[in-house]
């Protein structure tokens, strides 16, 4: 089962994620045809809806066309000391 506060993370990083998409101006669909996933996925990463692999994460990165550790510095991450 999955905590409230690792709901709020990941709802945090499909806004970081959106946020990036419409600086490029790109479309759910267009975004889809530049990482290879369906964009009915996009639109659940970005509503937090669901937890994506490392895999995954590269190929958003892909279509956004930076590394994916620009994808993972958002706020409110959780740091651990």
């Amino acid at each position: 089962m999955i905590s409230d506060l690792d709901k709020k993370v990941l709802i945090l990083f499909g806004k970081h994620h959106k946020s990036l998409r419409k600086e490029r101006k790109l479309t759910y669909r267009q975004m889809a045809q530049r990482c290879n996933i369906d964009y009915g996925d996009i639109q659940k990463i970005e509503s937090g809806k669901i937890n994506i692999t490392m895999l995954t994460l590269i190929e958003l990165a892909k279509g956004l066309n930076l590394p994916p550790k620009d994808l993972l510095d958002f706020e409110g991450f959780v740091k651990h000391p």
